[in-house]
C-alpha cells in the first residue's frame, strides 16, 4: 500500500500554459505532496519506457472562395501552401469534398478521417449552456435547429450535450436518428430539468449569496408596490438587473419581484445590467476583486464544459463540427496584473477552447440566443472563437437558421492533412493557408497544439470530473472508498480516501530482472458551486519479482482536504505506456 498525505494548502491555479485548456482553479485546494516512495532506490528517470510514434494527422477544412463569396471548385494538392510557423510542410493528404461527397484525386491520399465510401459524414455536436441562456431566448434558436434537420444528409450525426449546474448532460449521443434529437431537444424546451439562467442555483448562490435557488434569492422580497421598486429591490440583492424605469408613473399595482423579472425580460428581449454581460472589469475594491475571481473561475468552468464534451464525443470519422449556444458567457480583463493569479481575459480562456478544438478537428461555429440586436463585446468574442478554428458566427436572426447555414458551409470544402514532427511540448503552432491563384478567399483554422502526454492526462481527469457517464464494458475501473471526514479550520474538512488499483490490467515493463510500472494517479473535486480543486499528478513507481497476473491490485490511500461541503471527487489513473486511463467518481458529505 502506498499512503500520501495531501497536506493543506492554498496554491495558484495552473500555470499560464495556453495549451492546458485555460484551467483556473481559483482556490485550488490541494498542496503539492511528497512523492511516492520509489521502490529499492528505483529512479524514474531509469525506466526506458520507449517513445511512441505518434502519427496523429493535422486535418485542415479549407474553404476557398471567390472576390463574390463563391466556391472555387477544381483545385488540387499542389494549388495549397500551408506554412506552419512560417515555414512550408507538406500536404499528404488531400480531396476535395464537393456537396457532402469526397472527389476522387491524384497526388495524395485521402485524409483518413473521410472513412469509406465517397459520403462524407458529418457530426454536428450541439453544446447548450443551459447556466448561461434564457428559456424564452433560446427557444427560437433550438425550435429553428429542430425544423432544419431535414436538410441534413441521412449519413450526418447530431448529439446534443447540455451544461447545468456545474455538470454535463449528455441527451443524446452523435446518432443518425432524427427523432433522438428531437426528443433531446425537447427535453431543453420543456423548462423542467433545465429551466435556464433565471434558475442557476449555481449562478445565484455565487453572485447573490443566495442560499439555494431561486426561491431562496427571492426569499422575503414579498409583493412590490411598482416595477421600479421591485427592480430596486432586485439590485439592492445583488441582482443582475439594472432598475428598469416604471413607465405607469401614476399606477401602484402589486408586483411579484419573480414575475417581474420574468416578463420583464421577456419583453425587453435583454439583459441590459453589468451582472450578467460584463464588461471591462477594473476592481479597485476587495468585493469587485472577489467578483472578477468568480467571473474567471465562471468561465473557466464553461469553457472546460465544452472541451470535456468536444474530448468524450470524438467520433473517429467525418468532419466534427460544433455548434456552440453559449448565452451570457462573462466577458472582460477578470485579473489585471498585480492582482492574484495576475492577468486573465476572456480571450486568454477562450484559447484553451480554440487549442482543444483544433486539436481534436472541431470547427466551431458559435449562435447567439437572442434574435435582435447582439451584445457587442461578446461578439467579438465568438468571433474570435469561430475565425481560429475555421467557422463562422451567427448572431442576430441568423442563428435561427444555423444548422441549415452550417451544413451548406460544410458541403463544400478541401480537406488537407500533414503530420508534423510531434514534440509533446504543449506548444501551439500557427497555421496559414494559401492557395496559388489570385483573388480568391481562404478560411480554415490557424493552429495546432503539440500536446504533451501530461496535458492530455490531465485532460482526461477533468472530463470525468465534468462528464460523469457509465463505463464501458472494456475500461479499466477503480475501487474507491473513503472514511468518515474530520473538521479543520476555517471551515475545511480532510476525507481518507483508499483506491484500489488494478495494476493487473496496466502495462509492466521489464527491466534489470524485475517489472517496473510507472503510474500516475490525479485527484479532482468539484462542488456544488462548479469550484474545482485539481491535484497534479502523483507518480506512482512499482516493481514486482514476476509481471503481475490480471486480477493484482495496489492500494494507495491519500488524505485530502477541501472546503466543508458536499464534493464530487474523481480518481484517475493513469498509464503513460499504454495511455489507458482508469478512473473511479465518489461523492463525499461532511
Amino acid at each position: 500500500m502506498t499512503i500520501v498525505n495531501l497536506h493543506p494548502g492554498l496554491c495558484g491555479g495552473r500555470n499560464s500554459r495556453r495549451a492546458l485548456l485555460a484551467v483556473v482553479a481559483a482556490a485550488l485546494a490541494f498542496a503539492y505532496p511528497a512523492r511516492a516512495q520509489e521502490p529499492d532506490g528505483l529512479s524514474s528517470s531509469e525506466v526506458a519506457f520507449g517513445e511512441e510514434i505518434d502519427v496523429r494527422v493535422v486535418n485542415l477544412e479549407v474553404v476557398v472562395e471567390d472576390g463574390e463569396g463563391r466556391r472555387v471548385p477544381g483545385l488540387m494538392a499542389d494549388d495549397f501552401l500551408v506554412l506552419v510557423d512560417g515555414e512550408e510542410v507538406d500536404v499528404e493528404y488531400f480531396t476535395e469534398v464537393s456537396q457532402g461527397r469526397a472527389r476522387s484525386t491524384s497526388g495524395a491520399e485521402t485524409p483518413p478521417a473521410v472513412g469509406e465510401g465517397d459520403v462524407v459524414a458529418t457530426n454536428f455536436l450541439l453544446f447548450v449552456d443551459d447556466e448561461r441562456t434564457l428559456v424564452a431566448q433560446r427557444r427560437p434558436v433550438l425550435q429553428g435547429f429542430a425544423d432544419r434537420l431535414g436538410v441534413l444528409d441521412p449519413a450526418d450525426r447530431v448529439a446534443v450535450v447540455v451544461q447545468n449546474d456545474g455538470r454535463l448532460e449528455l441527451l443524446s449521443p452523435f446518432t443518425t436518428d432524427r427523432e433522438a434529437t428531437l426528443a433531446a431537444l425537447g427535453e431543453l424546451d420543456r423548462g423542467r430539468r433545465f429551466r435556464g439562467l433565471l434558475d442557476s442555483r449555481r449562478i445565484l448562490r455565487a453572485f447573490t449569496g443566495g442560499r439555494g435557488g431561486t426561491a431562496a434569492y427571492f426569499e422575503g422580497a414579498g409583493p412590490q408596490r411598482s416595477a421600479s421598486r421591485a427592480a430596486a429591490d432586485l439590485a439592492a440583492r445583488g441582482g443582475g438587473l439594472a432598475p428598469i424605469v416604471d413607465r405607469d408613473a401614476g399606477g401602484e399595482a402589486l408586483l411579484d419581484s419573480r414575475t417581474f423579472v420574468s416578463e420583464g425580460l421577456g419583453a425587453a428581449g435583454e439583459i441590459v445590467a453589468s451582472d450578467l454581460v460584463f464588461a471591462n472589469m477594473k476592481p479597485d475594491s476587495f468585493e469587485q476583486e472577489a467578483r472578477a475571481s468568480i467571473l474567471e473561475q465562471d468561465l473557466s468552468l464553461s469553457v472546460d464544459a465544452v472541451v470535456s464534451a468536444m474530448r468524450a464525443l470524438d467520433p473517429l470519422e467525418g468532419r466534427k463540427v460544433l455548434l456552440l449556444l453559449p448565452g451570457y458567457w462573462p466577458t472582460g480583463e477578470f485579473r489585471p496584473s498585480g492582482r492574484g493569479a495576475g492577468l486573465r481575459t476572456d480571450l486568454e480562456l477562450l484559447d484553451g477552447l480554440i487549442d482543444t478544438a483544433n486539436l481534436l478537428g472541431y470547427t466551431i461555429y458559435p449562435m447567439d440566443q437572442q434574435t435582435g440586436s447582439p451584445d457587442t463585446r461578446l461578439w467579438q468574442n465568438l468571433r474570435y472563437v469561430a475565425r481560429d478554428t475555421g467557422g463562422r458566427v451567427f448572431m442576430a436572426g441568423s442563428n435561427v437558421s444555423a444548422l441549415e447555414l452550417v451544413a451548406s458551409d460544410t458541403s463544400n470544402y478541401y480537406w488537407l492533412g500533414f503530420v508534423p514532427e510531434y514534440r509533446r511540448d504543449d506548444r501551439v503552432h500557427d497555421i496559414e493557408v494559401r492557395v496559388r491563384h489570385p483573388g480568391v478567399q481562404v478560411r480554415a483554422r490557424r493552429g495546432y497544439l503539440d500536446l504533451s502526454r501530461v496535458a492530455e492526462a490531465d485532460m482526461e481527469a477533468q472530463r470525468h470530473l465534468l462528464f460523469p457517464r457509465q463505463p464501458e464494458a472494456d475500461e479499466i475501473r477503480l475501487r474507491v472508498r473513503t472514511g468518515a471526514a474530520t473538521s479543520l479550520r476555517g471551515k475545511r474538512m480532510s476525507v481518507p480516501v483508499d483506491v484500489e488499483i488494478p495494476v493487473g490490467s496496466f502495462t509492466a515493463v521489464p527491466w534489470d530482472g524485475r517489472y517496473v510500472q510507472r503510474l500516475e494517479v490525479r485527484f479532482a473535486t468539484i462542488d456544488r458551486d462548479g469550484w474545482r480543486a485539481e491535484q497534479p499528478a502523483i507518480p506512482l513507481d512499482l516493481r514486482h519479482d514476476a509481471a503481475p497476473s490480471q486480477d493484482s491490485v495496489h492500494w494507495f490511500r491519500a488524505d485530502l482536504e477541501m472546503r466543508h461541503l458536499p464534493h464530487a471527487v474523481v480518481v484517475t489513473v493513469h498509464d503513460p505506456v499504454s495511455r489507458q486511463t482508469a478512473s473511479a467518481r465518489i461523492e463525499v458529505k461532511p
